[in-house]
This record gives C-alpha cells, sequence and structure tokens, in this order.
C-alpha cells in the first residue's frame, strides 16, 4: 500500500515536472521583441548591458559542423512562466507554440472602449504590446507615434482584459461553484443520513473551519461571517493545488491576486469595528495624553498598523507560493544550464544527464513541500483573517 502511494506521488511529481518544463524556452517572438525594443529606446548603439543581452540569446556557433544552438537564458524561462500574461500557452514543440488566444479589452482615452480578437486585430486597431502592456503605436519603437526623441504622451489606457490569471480565477470560481451547490444538494436529499461522496470529504472541512477558526475568534457572529471565511479558504487551497498541476496558472503567485484578498480583508474588519476599536486606535487607553495629542505618536502607529495586517496577509501569501515556483523551475533550469554548458567545445562535464537526477530528486522534494504549504497558506490566511475581524469587533475595557 505505502509502496503504491510513493508510486503515485512520485508519477504526479513528474508529470507536474513535465508541466513546468513546457516554458523551457522564451518565444523567438518574444525574444526578437525585446532585443528589438532594447536597440530603438537605446539608439543603433547598444550599450554594454544590451550587448550582454543580446549574447545570451544569441546562437552559439560551433567551428567545423555548422551547428547553431541557442543558449538557454534560466532567469527568462522562470519569469515567463511566472508573470501573467495575455495568452495562455498550454505546450512548446519545437517552433510550435499551442496557446489559447485571449482577446483584449480595454479603456483607451483617444478612441473609448476598444475590443480585439488576437494581436493581429490589436495591431489594426493601432495599438500593440510591450511587456504584456498595451500602448498605443508600434510598442518596437520609442514612442507611441514610433518616431524617436518624439515624448508626445500616448492615450491612457486601462487594461479589462482576461489574461491567463483572471480566466484561472473564474474556472475555479465556477468550480467552486458547483462543488458546493452539489454538497448543498446533497444535503437537501440526504437529510438525517450519513454524508457521502463529495459531501463526506466537504464536511469534516467546513466543521474544522466553522469550529477551530471562527468560533474562538468571532463567538456569536460565526455564521455571520462563515461564508466569508469559507470562501476565502477553499478559494486559495484550490487555486494552490491548480497551480502545482500543468498547464494551469499559478493564481496565489500574483501580488495583484493576495492584495485583492486582503484588500477584502481590510474593509470588512475597518466596516465591521466597534466603536472601542475605533477609540483604540485614535485615543489609546493607558497611554500619556501627549503621546496621543502632543507628540500622536500612538495614534499614527495604531493607523499604520490598521494597513500592516493586510499588507502582511497578502506578501505572505505570495511570498510563499512564489518562492516554491521558483525553486522548482531553477533546479530543472540546472538540467537545460548544464545541457548548454556540455555544447561547448573543450569543457569536460557530465552535463545535464549528469544532474538530472540531483534536479529531479530535489524537485520532487520541493514538490511536496510545496503541496504542504498549499494547505498551510489558506489556512493561516483565513485564521488571521478571523483574528482581525474579531479583534475589530470586540469591546475593550479602558483598563486593557
Amino acid at each position: 500500500m505505502l509502496a503504491k502511494k510513493i508510486l503515485t506521488i512520485t508519477l504526479l511529481s513528474l508529470f507536474t515536472l513535465w508541466g513546468f518544463a513546457q516554458d523551457e524556452h522564451p518565444t523567438k517572438d518574444h525574444d526578437d521583441h525585446a532585443t528589438h525594443e532594447t536597440q530603438h529606446e537605446e539608439g543603433d548603439h547598444p550599450t554594454d548591458e544590451a550587448k550582454h543581452e543580446g549574447e545570451a540569446h544569441a546562437d552559439t556557433h560551433q567551428p567545423g559542423d555548422g551547428h547553431h544552438t541557442e543558449k538557454y537564458v534560466a532567469s527568462e524561462a522562470i519569469l515567463h512562466h511566472i508573470l501573467d500574461t495575455h495568452d495562455w500557452e498550454i505546450v512548446e514543440f519545437g517552433d510550435t507554440h499551442i496557446k489559447l488566444a485571449l482577446p483584449y479589452f480595454f479603456y483607451s482615452s483617444q478612441d473609448g472602449f476598444v475590443f480585439a480578437a488576437n494581436k493581429e486585430a490589436l495591431k489594426d486597431k493601432g495599438y500593440s504590446l510591450s511587456h504584456e502592456k498595451i500602448v498605443y503605436g508600434d510598442a518596437h519603437h520609442g514612442d507611441s507615434h514610433g518616431h524617436e526623441g518624439d515624448h508626445e504622451k500616448g492615450p491612457m489606457i486601462i487594461d479589462l482584459s482576461i489574461t491567463k490569471t483572471s480566466l484561472q480565477m473564474i474556472m475555479i470560481g465556477l468550480l467552486l461553484t458547483i462543488v458546493f451547490i452539489a454538497v448543498a444538494g446533497a444535503y437537501s436529499r440526504r437529510e438525517g443520513e450519513a454524508p457521502s461522496g463529495m459531501q463526506s470529504f466537504m464536511e469534516p472541512i467546513i466543521v474544522f473551519i466553522r469550529d477551530e477558526v471562527a468560533k474562538p475568534y468571532l463567538g456569536d457572529k460565526t455564521m455571520a461571517f462563515l461564508p466569508y471565511l469559507l470562501t476565502l479558504f477553499f478559494f486559495i487551497w484550490f487555486a494552490n493545488l491548480f497551480g502545482l498541476m500543468p498547464f494551469n496558472s499559478n493564481i496565489a503567485g500574483n501580488i495583484s491576486v493576495t492584495a485583492a484578498l486582503a484588500v477584502m480583508t481590510f474593509i470588512l474588519t475597518q466596516v465591521n469595528g466597534s466603536k472601542d476599536h475605533w477609540k483604540h486606535v485614535f485615543n489609546t487607553p493607558g497611554v500619556p495624553w501627549w503621546l496621543k495629542f502632543g507628540i500622536p505618536l500612538m495614534p499614527i502607529v495604531e493607523f499604520i498598523g490598521l494597513f500592516t495586517k493586510p499588507f502582511a496577509l497578502a506578501v505572505r501569501l505570495f511570498a510563499n507560493i512564489t518562492a516554491g515556483h521558483f525553486m522548482v523551475l531553477g533546479l530543472i533550469s540546472l538540467i537545460f544550464i548544464m545541457g548548454s554548458v556540455d555544447e561547448v567545445p573543450g569543457v569536460n562535464t557530465t552535463g545535464a544527464f549528469g544532474i538530472m537526477p540531483i534536479s529531479v530528486l530535489f524537485t520532487i522534494v520541493i514538490f511536496m513541500l510545496e503541496m504542504i504549504v498549499a494547505i498551510i497558506q489558506p489556512y493561516i490566511f483565513t485564521l488571521l483573517t478571523a483574528v482581525f475581524i474579531g479583534m475589530a469587533m470586540e469591546s475593550h475595557d479602558d483598563h486593557h
């Protein structure tokens, strides 16, 4: 039984590694675009930094055999996988890229609301992409009108497009809706009976969040906030699990997503703050008057504390999830880095096959740690949310 479990985990880990490896090389268009843009921004004479960047992407020529190999750039491969994009790249076979082209929808102060089905349609409407940001004119040139040295400001653009991250959020939201509707239906049909199927899986988790996370800090207000706490927990948990699977986006590794979750917690906390909560912020009991009114040190500290709590929530979730992905991708990149070194004449190295067993072994270990972090982080985020809301609603006596 134990051997089956180990085999299952190993196969799942290797399958996930294969999914991560699909982004091992940035696309040629991306490289050409970055080089072209750098040359136009810096002029006809590139700087030493631009030359170094160009050398990183240049083909390596080996005399005598006419063989050309593209040098692997680990930093770009990792960022290409981590960052949000307007296209969802699924798999890559050589020069063939299978991707889901997402439409563009944005507001321009010049043209109003603009919709473009793909990059060609976007270009036809006079816009283009620069580092995944929609800009007016040709992104390969130095300004919005394609003339170097002309600093005329382009139109204001508010991007409302569905990106890889936002599409993944919609998919997880729909999945959670389907799961909870099915569980609620099971309770209606099997009232008074023992849970079964999905109901038996979800019930212990829901009861745990209610009894061990919400009740100790929210008391008789538990049921009022339980839907929000359950939504937080299951959304973050499912997002983390999907982020570990091939062909999926890493939602919690996007600071915008974690910040949005933290902002919702911040708003909910302050809206439900009691009179004593605000008194504690602006007129802290037990503090000398001159620290509150003469030199208002304590009110400033307490006011800043209102924002540092949700800030810590956002950064903690983002940093923990992103760090694991960086480590996994970094270990996988060692294989391709050593493989490129092996192609240099006169260098005696074990190359990709020598480092592969070590990289795969450590990657599986990190991946298993990520699976643990994937359940711990939603628990911590939900627990601290309950703590912050409970503290804000609590009534304090002056001597506290």
